[in-house]
């Protein structure tokens, strides 16, 4: 009797074990890894951000507004910040394209925008404001 209480507590402790390092030690999927729920510009996607679930993945294509050291502000309130193994270089200014997680939408309690937020993201093209016709 005591030799299968035994042995069942050590299966399981094995099993626990096991599910909490591979839990640890994976790696959480990044935005270019998967496929995209929308793509658009910031416009469409104030439309229908109430749609959209907390990390769904998204492209978005649109002229940056505002340009900071790691993020940009796109038309409509949206805000997107770069993930950090992003080595790329972004724009402060013209037309990009970006893949990123949603992650809702806020009030800035300052000016009472309503701000939508993308992170996680990569900048996937971005062209100067000088090439646009």
């Amino acid at each position: 009797m005591k030799k299968k209480i035994y042995i069942t507590v050590t299966v399981v402790l094995l099993a626990t074990v096991s599910f909490g390092l591979y839990q640890y030690f994976r790696t959480p999927a990044a935005a270019m890894d998967l496929a995209p729920v929308f793509t658009g510009n910031a416009q469409s996607m104030a439309r229908e951000a109430a749609k959209f679930q907390i990390r769904d993945v998204v492209v978005l294509q649109d002229t940056v507004v505002s340009a900071e050291s790691k993020s940009i502000s796109l038309p409509n309130g949206v805000i997107v910040v770069r993930d950090s193994s992003d080595t790329q270089t972004w724009p402060s200014s013209g037309y990009v394209s970006v893949k990123g997680f949603y992650q809702g939408i806020e009030i800035d309690d300052f000016f009472g925008d309503t701000l939508i937020r993308v992170g996680g993201a990569f900048l996937l093209e971005s062209t100067n404001s000088e090439d646009l016709d």
